[in-house]
């Protein structure tokens, strides 16, 4: 993203050296670029075209999206070598491009706009001492040719916006804040807010900006201020509505939301914020979200929002994908989309989409290539290579850095892993991310005084980087140094439930396994929605089920490993984690926990044959156990040996009858062999002891059922 003067004038020198025409069908969005300015000027840069923007959002049915946004694109286009108009004009489904130039002479400022519509561009010229007065009569001008027929009160808000520019002092910052590029700080803001304290402008950037360096009250104050001084400044209610619900102040921020929308029914911020409120705003928050999309087609908030209201997971990587028409320079959509991916197990699908994406020049980044860290350690050949492909694109990446040092780390090389990221650490000392993933590395190569040395120098001491250690030897398998860590933090704060939830994951996973639950179902008493409670109490109980009153141990590194296996498993990494328990049986032979673990890991793989060996080693120390039994006669299933899956299943079943996955799979083993009668009193005493599995199973026992009525 630009942040300099020097880059948004780069964009600026092809911009305004010809505008072209702009394809699309209609005059309702508007992309108003970044304003050439001399360095006598360059308050004017972002501030007055920052003030046009906001004073065109007063017209109903027109919508103009911060100029940062724009600029983004315009540079993107120019690294890319395409046209920069067709581009802005195309990513945005613009109807108008606004351009302009800013100078100094006869005894004032001097501004010359022009407004491209459809390749027809008409020019406003402006001048004046006074920023608010510029602002007046550029923001009119350009309302008249964007909006022709508006009528004279929304002329008069247009007005009233663009009056409410403050002073030049204050036009910079203030300018900087609303283009959502970065650099905005605090303490220019609360300057400006001091010199223009009757600015509703000023006092919303100024709350806005509070809100991302974290002090609320402050935000929450200046918000309301704001709110209270331009009620019908659909810009102003939008952005108070938006810190107030930051702040938690729901109600106030449904109320601003409203404001703006009174004013501007098209106005996708305060559509957007309406839409995380439809209870108290009495909306559709599908229906408002849609509208958001509809006025700014890049608004990637919009589309994530809207992606999470889906019913199903294809349906949200539907609505994703739309997205890509407008936005295909979005790190974040694009890593959206490979989560989602990722979640439903379509690993080749999420590959394919990084190779396809990184062709496309303008989507390609260095962020976007280092997605490929996402993927799991089954594909990390793959990965790598589109990391060494942005490496060649982007050869001083940090990010692509740390992608190579995570996708070492998970094909079980931390000690490479470390040795690439020590010299990026010591140039780069307060990235936090090469630091983590430094630390990573260290820990889990063995080394947790090293991890411990990284991680407070970037963090400082205290509790929440005891905290943000412990979670990183708990990635790295060393339980010992967490549960160090975490015991006294437990202790100060018994009713922290992801506190409790991390201590007593690292006392299970000690062997600790009674005194874990105790804690674990204190987290879930706290939070019954905590995940990683959750998925602990799950092992555990599983582990607790595997091994009966068999005391099973681990040396010193089969422990390790063991547990850099579960983390695998709980993070959806079936390969590191099959490879993480490979190296715990390698270290102590035989072990049937990390015997059973690796054939589930296999399993999860499409090993079933790998997977029947694995079960029949753990089987020989677990014999009477159901669970090793099931997923036997799952993996034998799975072969096509249905006589060795039967004898299996039937043995699980008999140990524990209470077993409902056992049920399942034995009714699955019955229809193979066309026994629908008992197949299907297998499927219903399932769904009797996991009523969870009705859903699952309802349409194959209607089926079943349909099938022993013949």
């Amino acid at each position: 993203m630009p942040t300099s003067s020097k880059s948004i004038a780069r964009l600026l020198a092809v911009v305004c050296a010809a505008v072209l025409s702009v394809a699309s069908a209609q005059v309702t969005r508007v992309a108003v670029f970044p304003f050439d300015a001399a360095a006598n000027t360059q308050a004017y840069q972002l501030g007055l075209p920052s003030a046009v923007q906001r004073a065109l959002n007063q017209v109903p049915g027109v919508y103009a999206p911060p100029i940062g946004d724009v600029a983004l694109v315009a540079n993107k286009a120019l690294d890319a070598e395409a046209d920069v108009n067709q581009t802005v004009g195309r990513l945005f489904d613009a109807g108008a491009l606004v351009t302009g130039q800013v100078t100094l002479g006869g005894g004032g400022v001097q501004a010359t706009v022009n407004v491209d519509i459809a390749g027809q561009v008409q020019t406003v010229q402006a001048s004046g001492q006074d920023p608010a007065d510029l602002a007046v009569q550029v923001a009119e001008g350009v309302a008249r040719v964007v909006a022709p027929q508006v009528p004279a009160e929304v002329m008069e808000r247009v007005r009233a916006a663009a009056a409410d520019t403050p002073s030049l002092p204050s036009l910079g910052p203030t300018g900087l804040a609303a283009s959502s590029l970065p650099g905005a700080n605090v303490t220019d803001l609360s300057v400006a807010a001091e010199l223009d304290a009757d600015s509703a402008w000023v006092l919303s950037e100024y709350a806005k900006v509070a809100a991302l360096a974290g002090d609320m009250d402050t935000a929450a104050a200046y918000a309301t201020l704001a709110a209270e001084a331009a009620p019908a400044d659909a810009e102003v209610q939008a952005t108070a509505g938006v810190v107030l619900r930051s702040a938690g102040r729901a109600e106030e921020a449904a109320a601003a939301f409203g404001r703006a929308l009174e004013t501007n029914p098209n106005h996708a911020i305060a559509l957007a914020g309406r839409a995380s409120l439809p209870e108290l705003a009495g909306s559709d928050a599908t229906a408002d979200l849609q509208a958001a999309i509809d006025a700014y087609p890049r608004f990637i908030d919009a589309y994530l929002r809207l992606a999470a209201l889906q019913s199903n997971p294809q349906r949200t990587v539907q609505t994703l994908r739309r997205a890509e028409r407008y936005a295909p320079d979005s790190v974040l959509l694009r890593a959206t989309v490979v989560d989602q991916l990722l979640d439903v197990g379509a690993v080749d699908d999420a590959l394919s989409y990084l190779q396809q994406s990184v062709a496309d020049p303008l989507s390609r980044s260095a962020g976007l290539y280092a997605l490929a860290r996402q993927l799991p350690a089954s594909h990390a050949q793959q990965a790598l290579e589109l990391v060494s492909a942005g490496e060649e694109v982007f050869p001083d990446s940090t990010e692509l850095d740390v992608a190579r040092a995570d996708l070492l780390i998970k094909t079980g090389e931390p000690g490479s892993a470390a040795e690439l990221l020590r010299p990026v650490y010591e140039a780069n000392p307060n990235n936090r991310e090469v630091g983590g993933m430094l630390a990573v590395g260290l820990a889990r190569s063995g080394d947790l005084e090293g991890a411990k040395q990284v991680f407070e120098a970037q963090r400082g001491t205290g509790a929440q980087v005891d905290l943000g250690l412990a979670e990183v030897y708990l990635a790295a398998g060393r339980a010992a140094g967490a549960l160090e860590l975490l015991r006294p933090l437990a202790e100060a704060s018994p009713d922290d439930p992801q506190l409790q939830a991390l201590y007593g994951t690292a006392l299970v996973r000690m062997g600790r396994l009674e005194e874990g639950r105790g804690v674990l179902e204190r987290a879930l008493e706290l939070d019954p929605d905590n995940a990683l409670a959750q998925r602990s109490v799950s092992i555990l109980e599983q582990q607790s089920q595997l091994t009966g009153d068999a005391d099973i141990t681990f040396n010193e590194e089969a422990g390790v490993a063991f547990q850099q296996g579960l983390y695998a498993l709980d993070v959806g990494d079936a390969v590191a984690a099959r490879d993480a328990f490979t190296r715990a049986l390698a270290a102590q032979e035989g072990n049937p926990l990390a015997a059973f673990y690796r054939g589930y890991a296999r399993q999860l793989t499409g090993d079933d044959r790998g997977a029947i060996l694995d079960y029949q080693q753990a089987l020989e120390s677990l014999p009477q156990s159901d669970i090793v039994m099931n997923n036997l006669g799952y993996a034998y299933l799975q072969t096509g040996r249905v006589d060795l899956a039967l004898e299996n299943l039937r043995s699980a079943i008999a140990a524990n009858d209470q077993n409902a996955q056992a049920h399942l799979n034995l009714g699955l083993a019955y229809l193979t062999l066309q026994d629908h009668q008992r197949a299907l009193t297998e499927l219903e005493r399932a769904v009797e002891l996991d009523p969870d599995l009705g859903p699952t199973l309802e349409q194959l026992i209607a089926a079943t059922r349909e099938r022993t009525a013949e």
